[in-house]
């Protein structure tokens, strides 16, 4: 682990939400929340000589020390598509994440979940359902794909789970990347709403984790 980072945000070029967006749109339901307003695929990659391979079937649990609402339970999600593994793009992205952070893939593989978040007028979009949180790894990056008709979603990092304000607020727009050390800081994303309340909103985005 590379202890001295902390925290960086950084734009990709602007083809990338363009170019992976469309890998969204068939995702399945999140089947661990009740709400349906989440979907979502998980993969881990390791870096084999200059390419991302994905790993067998992959399941994920987190301690209920940084889950309150769904920890200690092993959960499997739909792999993430063969298509998009191997997308440049989203190789690009895995890159990224790792010479920020430095991990060692084979001792510590990249997760990679796939999420999409949606709202409506009734129902409101619940990003981080557990809260102020971390997720009990030694790094997290969020890559945000798209934001469509949508208020909130507030990226906000903390430096402690009972702070009362953030060490930094930010709307995360697409093709805005951030990574940071899990192990120091807390994060949440508050909840999404539609811009116009006629018409439904959704937010995109990949999270790493190592």
């Amino acid at each position: 682990m590379n202890g001295s980072f902390l925290i960086e945000a950084f734009q990709a070029p602007s083809s990338y939400a363009e170019n992976l967006g469309n890998f969204f749109n068939d995702l399945g339901a999140d089947p661990y929340l009740e709400s349906n307003c989440r979907f979502r695929a998980f993969s881990q990659y390791q870096k084999t000589n200059d390419k991302f391979e994905k790993l067998g079937t992959s399941t994920f649990m987190q301690s209920s020390d940084v889950n309150r609402l769904i920890g200690n339970v092993e959960r499997k999600f739909e792999d993430i598509s063969p298509a998009l593994d191997q997308h440049p793009d989203f190789q690009n992205l895995l890159n990224a994440f790792l010479e920020r952070t430095n991990v060692d893939t084979t001792k510590q593989p990249i997760g990679v979940h796939q999420i999409r978040v949606v709202c409506s007028q009734d129902k409101s979009g619940s990003p981080a359902p557990e809260g102020i949180h971390q997720d009990g790894f030694d790094f997290v990056g969020i890559f945000c794909v798209k934001r469509d008709n949508i208020a909130g979603a507030f990226t906000q990092i903390f430096s402690s789970p009972v702070e009362q304000h953030p060490h930094m607020s930010t709307t995360l727009e697409e093709n805005q990347f951030i990574i940071f050390n899990d192990r120091r800081y807390f994060h949440y994303v508050t909840e999404t709403l539609p811009a116009l309340q006629d018409k439904s909103g959704l937010r995109d985005v990949f999270v790493f984790t190592a």
